[in-house]
């Protein structure tokens, strides 16, 4: 497991994230992201680790392609769709004081908590995970029951301008159903058209008595430049 300095610099214009993992010596391969099938891929690494990850200047218009031609090929009647702001910013009914413009605006988006894949598509092979974060600590950490304070970096893109601000709050329970804490997510999310940098942050963690932990205070954040500190973190399988 590694953690490596960021260095790319986000602007408004950059097209690309880019960055390197030190003592990488995996070879080459391709940076995905999760779907029904094999990963998408969605950039490149080479043999010594360096990484690039190009952000598509009409990112929606090529989904919708997609989706249309998946739907058009499809024989089960499954079909697939593009979240908006208001359900991927939600509060989920409880507690909810948020404020949505744009709500049913499309929204797109790489890496955040979820993060990307490291894989040889030739090969049919994958190393781990990377994810853009704040440590090593906090990205082992997002997994049930086991994280920590900290945050992740994601890149979201809409194509007009819109916004989710305001706290939810809820009460939970912890897995042996027994403790109970009240859960709060915080959105200061103002998105312009195109691409956006959103931190995710585990402010506060919840620890029941058999030492579980859960995200107890969380926000998502605008930001208009990579904050100091970030780096690639990779997590092998």
């Amino acid at each position: 497991m590694v953690i490596a300095g960021f260095l790319g610099i986000y602007g408004n214009a950059q097209d690309v994230i880019t960055g390197s993992i030190p003592n990488w010596a995996n070879g080459s391969g391709q940076v995905g992201v999760m779907s029904m099938g094999p990963p998408e891929v969605v950039g490149t690494f080479d043999a010594d680790g360096n990484i690039e990850i190009p952000l598509k200047a009409d990112a929606l218009s090529e989904i919708k392609a997609q989706l249309e031609a998946s739907e058009s090929d499809s024989s089960n009647g499954w079909t697939a769709s593009i979240p908006t702001v208001g359900e991927r910013f939600a509060c989920g009914g409880q507690g909810a004081e948020l404020n949505l413009s744009g709500s049913e605006e499309l929204i797109t988006g790489l890496g955040g908590a979820m993060g990307f894949l490291l894989v040889n598509m030739e090969e049919r092979k994958r190393y781990g995970y990377l994810l853009i974060a704040s440590s090593q600590e906090f990205a082992e950490g997002l997994q049930p029951y086991k994280f920590k304070p900290g945050y992740a970096l994601g890149w979201y893109y809409v194509d007009n301008e819109a916004s989710a601000v305001g706290t939810c709050t809820s009460e939970s329970y912890a897995m042996n159903q027994e403790d109970t804490y009240r859960k709060s997510t915080t959105y200061q999310v103002n998105l312009k058209k195109g691409w956006n940098i959103v931190k995710y942050e585990i402010e506060e963690v919840f620890t029941d008595k058999e030492g579980n932990s859960y995200p107890q205070k969380e926000s998502y954040t605008t930001l208009e430049s990579m904050p100091e500190g970030v780096g690639f973190v990779f997590l092998e399988d």
